[in-house]
């Protein structure tokens, strides 16, 4: 099901399909806010851009996002102060508070409606919880040493009890209508922006991007996709995640104002009004992209249950993260090539760091200096803070190859998939993704990633296959969704 977002979904001006040969100085892969954020000053500048979209604006990550804007991050500040230090933890504040000042001046210079409000963010414990207030207490003076106010606070319009800090002057707003009246001006002042236009080849050395339909020829090429598409070494160490959202209407009582984030152990809420209606937002239940275990939509459901009177469960949706090594992102040109850029590594904060990718990609490719590009630069090398990371997802690679190669049923028909049911089994010797729709249509698809060779797995939540490995997801009939994966997945031919 689509985000709320959606409600109201503003419309956008139509660009002609690519269909043929073009030529510019930029192409940007990617029509979510890093890559219309990274537009924006390019075109300003001078620069002739174009945007290349697999689906449609917004339609990724920032259209499943919270659209909650903090200079925080989620995981907590403490976390980020023991792995980095005081001096980073506090630049880490600084380029998001930026980030966020820079969102809220396009808003007023373009007149964006998105419903931007300052807002504040709370960490709250709960319950039996609240006893154990030493993380809190940590959180309290990393936030200090980071430069940001902080108040002792319970949680405002919740009917359980809670306490813990609150953090002034964060931010919410709607991110697709952000994005789509961002790509309105950018398309106004000339920027090609095509949609369903899904890239499928890169060839970095001669600067050339290739789609079904036709190719771009461009001096400079942006990763605006979340991940870098094809292959790169960062990929090893990424830890890739999917979180969940429901969306409810109450029956009675208050839709809390603010960010809030619950430890127990830990879910995110937030209200949103669209029209004369409001929304009570809850999300959670994250687990590593492909290792489904549990039906996290209805958990989300139970827990806000538990905790308020609903009318209605309206929406659901999940997003991806990427979370890197060392717990920043890396952002700028790619290791190898001078012409290609990344942004990658956002873990849950992405619509901040996407804004301050975009500004710093922009400045790389303008010859600018930008302050924040030597603290998030894509070519650093951290081993010491990321090597345990880059072992465990090694290993779990390398679990899922073996395991899923070696491991997975064979069977001779497909007469034991009912409808509804999707598995992964071996027919013929080869490893097939099998679905068999509500209605009964049978789909049989390779079960090879066409990344890296991994085994994909059926997410019951989405109806997708998602890759164990590295986070590549496709929809049931084998179209790319996400991840780093260009095509497909393939289809077998004389299996029946």
């Amino acid at each position: 099901m689509e985000a709320i977002w959606r409600l109201g979904s503003l419309g956008l001006p139509v660009c002609a399909p690519l269909e043929e040969q073009a030529e510019t100085d930029v192409v940007v892969i990617g029509a979510g806010i890093t890559g219309l954020t990274t537009a924006l000053p390019l075109v300003e500048a001078g620069q002739r851009v174009v945007v290349l979209e697999a689906k449609g604006v917004g339609s990724g990550v920032t259209g499943g996002s919270t659209g909650n804007l903090y200079s925080t991050l989620a995981s907590g500040q403490a976390a980020l102060r023991r792995k980095w230090g005081d001096e980073v933890a506090a630049d880490v504040v600084c380029a998001r508070s930026e980030a966020i000042d820079d969102i809220e001046a396009l808003i007023k210079r373009f007149s964006i409606e998105c419903q931007f409000r300052r807002q504040s963010a709370y960490r709250l414990l709960t319950g039996d919880r609240q006893h154990s207030d030493h993380s809190l207490n940590d959180e309290r003076d990393a936030l200090l040493r980071a430069g940001l106010d902080v108040a002792s606070a319970e949680g405002p319009g919740l009917p359980f009890d809670s306490w813990g800090i609150r953090i002034p002057d964060q931010a919410q707003f709607n991110p697709l209508h952000y994005v789509q009246g961002l790509a309105s001006v950018l398309i106004g002042m000339g920027v090609a922006i095509h949609q369903h236009c899904p890239v499928r080849r890169v060839e970095a050395k001669e600067g050339v991007v290739q789609t079904d339909t036709a190719s771009v020829t461009a001096r400079h090429i942006v990763y605006a996709t979340h991940t870098p598409k094809g292959i790169s070494l960062l990929q090893a160490g990424m830890l890739v995640s999917r979180e969940y959202t429901v969306a409810a209407r109450l029956k009675r009582g208050e839709y809390p104002e603010g960010i809030f984030w619950l430890l127990d152990p830990f879910h995110s809420l937030r209200s949103y009004r669209h029209g004369d209606t409001s929304y009570l937002m809850v999300v959670g239940e994250k687990h590593k992209t492909g290792e489904q275990q549990g039906e996290y939509y209805q958990r989300l459901r139970d827990y806000l249950s538990s905790h308020f009177e609903i009318e209605a469960f309206s929406r659901q949706w999940s997003a991806q993260q990427y979370s890197s090594p060392d717990g920043l992102p890396y952002i700028g040109r790619m290791h190898g090539h001078d012409n290609l850029y990344m942004a990658t590594g956002f873990a849950a904060d992405g619509l901040v760091w996407g804004a301050l990718a975009g500004r710093i990609i922009a400045d790389q490719i303008l010859g600018h200096d930008n302050p924040w590009q030597p603290r998030f630069a894509s070519r650093r090398v951290t081993p010491g803070k990321s090597a345990l990371q880059y072992a465990k997802e090694n290993a779990t690679v390398t679990k899922h190859l073996a395991r899923d190669y070696l491991g997975t049923e064979r069977i001779d028909s497909f007469d034991g998939i009912a409808p509804g049911q999707a598995r992964v089994a071996t027919k013929s010797g080869e490893k097939l993704a099998i679905h068999r729709t509500e209605a009964g249509e049978l789909k049989v698809l390779s079960a090879v990633c066409p990344h890296l060779k991994c085994i994909v797995h059926w997410n019951p939540e989405e109806s997708t296959w998602d890759c164990p490995c590295h986070g590549s997801r496709f929809d049931t009939d084998g179209e790319v969704i996400e991840g780093p994966a260009y095509r497909p997945l393939s289809r077998p031919e004389g299996l029946g």
